[in-house]
């Protein structure tokens, strides 16, 4: 395994987590199944161990700025704590390519909604406090995404919190890297079998910890509508690979 090729995936996880709050398991997974050739549920559970690492440096910085909501966030990621551990008994239960069609389209969905504006900062204007109830449900359906697919769910958590809660775009972000951490934390408990890469794992963070500390300090300086649509042609790129190469074969 050349030792270049995780780093280079670690840093553009790291980077996805800073500027926008998610995307981080949407890289890591594809990555490992198709260029460092990993098993496909061993991706997802080690895209769980990336994430909720980089997620959760993310958000004390973020949050010793003053750029997250911890009881917000505290709500959102218990509601989803009980539902990621049973999806992630349930993902062990699935065949592999089976995960990999389902991650797929999840990544079609998440393409379109971003490149629309669907996941933007419409709501940040004129934010509308939404019952707590409502933050409950999304943070339980997170959870059990985040339980089966690996995904930390920062392109759902972030919209949610702009639009749910009233929370600026910015603080959100911030927000949202909390609830990934606790999201992606409760579903490892479900992956704890799993025969993990530690040295793998160990350049994923490498390269993602300073890319992440990096993006989290410079990301208000980015274009995030821009940032946005460009992401998400290059998803849409990525999960049509993942579909044809998947059902092809």
């Amino acid at each position: 395994m050349s030792i270049a090729a995780p780093i280079v995936i670690g840093c553009i996880v790291g980077l996805l987590l800073g500027f926008l709050g998610g995307g981080g398991a949407i890289m890591i997974v594809p990555a490992m199944v198709y260029i460092l050739h990993a098993d496909e549920h061993v991706a997802l559970a080690t895209a769980l161990i990336i994430v909720a690492v980089n997620a959760a440096i993310g958000g004390v910085l973020a949050w010793r700025d003053r750029r997250a909501d911890m009881p917000t966030a505290v709500l959102f990621g218990a509601s989803g704590m009980m539902t990621a551990y049973g999806g992630a008994l349930i993902s062990k239960q699935i065949p592999g390519s089976y995960l990999i069609v389902a991650f797929s389209i999840l990544l079609l969905v998440i393409a379109l909604l971003m490149y629309r504006g669907t996941m933007g900062t419409a709501a940040e204007s004129f934010p509308v406090p939404r019952p707590r109830w409502q933050i409950i449900v999304v943070g339980a359906v997170v959870g059990l995404v985040t339980g089966i697919l690996g995904v930390g769910g920062g392109f759902v958590i972030v919209p949610a919190m702009v639009l749910l809660v009233g929370m600026p775009m910015r603080k959100a972000v911030g927000t949202s890297l909390l609830v990934i951490t606790i999201n992606s934390a409760a579903s490892l408990l479900g992956h704890l079998d799993t025969a993990f890469d530690w040295t793998l794992i160990a350049l994923l963070l490498g390269g993602a910890i300073p890319a992440m500390t990096m993006a989290n300090r410079f990301g208000g300086a980015i274009d995030q509508k821009k940032l946005r649509r460009g992401f998400a042609i290059f998803v849409t790129c990525v999960a049509c690979f993942m579909l044809a190469e998947t059902l092809l074969h």
